[in-house]
């Protein structure tokens, strides 16, 4: 929606994710490009081609945009990591041994029907290893029963998913750190935060 058909309604709505939509590719981009240290990456789905004979041909080099700063990077994987600590909204996303960085939601669904919400739909998307990212997981859950916080749903599933990956990929295992919570601003610039390739 362009800034100049918003309501007055349209800037508080937005803070807390109503009034606009966004894919599920669209919205782990926006993790990867945090988790790249603010270097968006076009995503794709094709890793490359194999002709008849088994030749592989990776894929064309996507475009690399820096988006926001390195610092602002390294800030932003900080407070994620506080999502899944302890007092976090995530704590079952948490993965033992790994330093894991993510995101909760929780929206209410539109109802075209009646032009109303209706619903919900629940959401964990993160990354890991947090220091060193390599692997990013989004988790989707539409129209749960019951509960429906995205902690709470997509938090364990994306822990299943990601350890089995570290696993699987061979990533070794990380330090784990504890982020102080509440992270204030106070807080945030007390807690060293590496940047990434630095």
């Amino acid at each position: 929606m362009k800034v100049e058909n918003w309501s007055g309604t349209s800037a508080p709505t937005f803070a807390f994710g109503q009034g606009y939509n966004v894919t599920a590719m669209q919205a782990t981009s926006v993790f990867a490009t945090i988790a790249n240290n603010g270097i968006r990456v076009s995503p794709t789905v094709i890793a490359g081609t194999s002709d008849a004979s088994g030749h592989f041909t990776p894929a064309k080099t996507r475009e690399q945009v820096r988006v926001i700063s390195a610092d602002t990077a390294a800030q932003m994987r900080l407070m994620m990591e506080s999502v899944v600590s302890a007092q976090g909204t995530a704590p079952g996303a948490a993965i033992p041994g790994y330093r894991v960085a993510g995101k909760t939601g929780t929206a209410q669904r539109h109802n075209d029907a009646c032009n109303c919400y209706s619903g919900y739909t629940a959401s964990f998307i993160g990354f890991a290893p947090a220091d060193a990212p390599k692997y990013v997981i989004s988790v989707t859950i539409q129209g749960p029963q019951g509960i429906h916080w995205g902690g709470s749903l997509g938090g364990p599933v994306f822990k299943e998913v990601m350890s089995f990956v570290l696993q699987t990929r061979h990533v070794a295992p990380t330090r784990t750190l504890d982020v102080p919570y509440p992270l204030n601003e106070a807080t945030l610039n007390k807690t060293p935060v590496k940047k990434l390739g630095a």
